[in-house]
């Protein structure tokens, strides 16, 4: 899991917070195609708490899935949402 710094805008004044984005990246097998690319994309999207999901396709080998959001999103819920779109979470890398 990785912890990247963010700022963003509050609208109180001209204070500027900054938010941590918390990435964890998934092993996934199976996918070989942008459309693969782009129904892992859609479905872990709609995992609570997941604000970005970016997907590192090797054809025919496995994939780095990297989701993030400003908590952890759930594990099983992601593999969950990996095996709707019809591939396999092998792994998550630390």
């Amino acid at each position: 899991m990785e912890i990247v710094p963010t700022e963003w805008s509050r609208t109180a004044g001209s204070r500027r917070t900054t938010m941590e984005t918390i990435t964890t990246t998934y092993t996934v097998t199976g996918m070989t195609c942008g459309h693969c690319v782009a129904a892992v994309s859609t479905e872990v999207g709609q995992v609570d708490g997941v604000t970005a999901v970016e997907v590192e396709l090797v054809p025919e080998g496995t994939s780095l899935v990297r989701v993030s959001g400003k908590v952890p999103a759930d594990r099983d819920a992601v593999s969950a949402a990996v095996d709707e779109a019809g591939y396999v979470v092998t792994g998550v890398v630390a």
